[in-house]
């Protein structure tokens, strides 16, 4: 989840999925640096000029932030909304002109009584009782999109079709049902009216299996179909996703990692089709005795190529011999650069005292031929 999966959460564990072993010689890695102090859940602009990301103040509530690749233009576009002032702000994804973006809001519900796991349902990655807005680069005009109501519903990783013209989300459509409750993938035209007003016009729902948690990474290239994670296979729980490419005229998912009790998820394509990134905890160990973080709750960044293969691990923040080591920590949200030489990342670990874990988002340099 969030986008979907958070550090508090209590999460299965289980053996991790088996995956080749990684070659530093061979790692297109070139350099990997702190970059944002604080960012989470994050989008790169297709101009490639700024990036969006979500960060909770000291009250724990998450605002959206925009800021220029050098980080000398830092604002907050939703921090002065006093109709926010109780909600949470997050997971922002760009719209291909740069103008304007699609973001999540997170009401706080008054009533939790449907809810077998509060903790776990009240994060900015579960999003339950959230909605669509639309606000402009300038965060001078935003506007509802979606009225779900509070009826324990929940919106999932909106993402922009590459013309621009539809939206994806997944949705809980169901509270009650399974682990998380019953989900849809939907897709709606988006519009901007004469006055500007934008509006999600036919919308439209893509069948899923019986009680399978469906994520959205992302569309594929050509407008026609979608990355996603999800539990489809049998018996498969929804804390375990594996990724997959759908097609929404119809025909068998194309299932591309094969998870066995661990968990894949955050997958983008890269700006050249040639490469996918997502994270995994493949490779990482299992917990020990006096540890309470499931290898389920760690995750590393991964590279494969498009059909699947070719899977290898970039980082080892969860590796104590790493330079790079921050002990338990989970991968999440990424976004590549419009160049394709870069990747950056949402990176959650825990504190030294305990108590609220920290967040960064880190930029992933790789080779030149990573470029277009």
């Amino acid at each position: 989840m969030p986008r979907t999966l958070t550090w508090t959460c209590v999460l299965l564990a289980g053996l991790t999925a088996p995956a080749p072993a990684a070659d530093p010689e061979a790692s297109p890695v070139l350099r990997i640096e702190r970059w944002i102090e604080g960012g989470g859940r994050l989008d790169w602009s297709r101009q490639g000029e700024w990036l969006a990301y979500d960060k909770a103040g000291e009250d724990g509530r998450y605002d959206i932030y925009i800021t220029s690749t050098d980080l000398l233009a830092e604002r907050c576009l939703t921090c002065e909304m006093y109709a926010l002032r109780k909600d949470n702000a997050m997971n922002p994804v760009w719209h291909p002109a740069g103008e304007r973006l699609i973001v999540q809001v997170q009401s706080r519900p008054k009533r939790l009584k449907f809810i077998a796991d509060p903790l776990q349902l009240l994060t900015p990655d579960r999003a339950v009782h959230s909605e669509l807005y639309d606000i402009d680069r300038k965060g001078k005009h935003f506007t509802l999109l979606t009225r779900f109501g509070d009826n324990g519903t929940a919106v999932l990783d909106p993402h922009f079709a590459f013309d621009g013209e539809r939206l994806l989300w997944s949705e809980r459509v169901k509270a009650r049902k399974g682990r998380y409750g019953a989900w849809q993938l939907r897709s709606a035209r988006f519009q901007v009216g004469r006055t500007g007003i934008p509006k999600l016009r036919r919308i439209q729902s893509y069948p899923v299996p019986t009680d399978a948690l469906i994520v959205p990474q992302g569309y594929t290239p050509d407008d026609r179909g979608a990355l996603v994670a999800a539990n489809f296979e049998p018996g498969q729980s929804p804390d375990s996703l594996d990724l997959y490419r759908i097609r929404f005229d119809g025909g068998e998912p194309e299932r591309l990692t094969h998870t066995r009790g661990g968990a894949e998820e955050y997958v983008r394509l890269s700006p050249t089709g040639r490469h996918l990134a997502f994270t995994s905890n493949a490779e990482i160990r299992g917990t020990e005795p006096g540890q309470s973080v499931p290898p389920t709750a760690r995750r590393e960044l991964w590279l494969m190529d498009a059909d699947g293969s070719n899977k290898r691990r970039l980082t080892f923040f969860n590796d104590p011999p790493s330079d790079h080591s921050l002990g338990h920590t989970y991968v999440g949200d990424l976004a590549w650069s419009p160049r394709g030489d870069q990747i950056a990342v949402h990176v959650m670990w825990g504190s030294e005292d305990g108590g609220r874990p920290r967040e960064a988002v880190y930029r992933i340099d790789l080779v030149p031929s990573f470029r277009r």
